[in-house]
């Protein structure tokens, strides 16, 4: 198997590119990411922009408020390991209990399939 990694010197342009895709598959401004990340949004935009790379402890919080790895962020793992999660299923799996078993229905309807919880 190739290793999928990329090279040190291109991380901060993997950040850059990594960092705009997942907020963007997970449907957040900058200032929604930044929120749940602890940043203000001009912190975020300076990072997607490559004005200012963030510190390993930053890494970590974009990366657990992106629910992905910090490898897939600086781009260690293939593009696709980070965002095979449709963004509807991420803010699904965020919705009140009650919504979640609506959503469960809805689901087990449309596939035709008895869904036990």
């Amino acid at each position: 198997m190739a290793n999928m990694s990329t090279p040190a010197s291109d991380v901060p342009s993997a950040l850059r590119e990594n960092l705009s895709r997942f907020r963007e598959l997970r449907n957040l401004t900058q200032s929604e990411l930044g929120k749940r990340a602890g940043f203000a949004a001009a912190s975020i935009s300076h990072f997607e922009t490559g004005q200012r790379v963030p510190s390993v402890e930053s890494l970590v919080k974009l990366a657990d408020a992106l629910e992905v790895s910090v490898d897939a962020l600086i781009g260690r793992q293939p593009a696709e390991a980070g965002s095979h999660v449709d963004p509807i299923f991420l803010r699904a799996s965020r919705a009140s209990a009650e919504k979640l078993d609506a959503v469960r229905r809805v689901t087990a309807a449309l596939l035709g399939e008895d869904i036990k919880r």
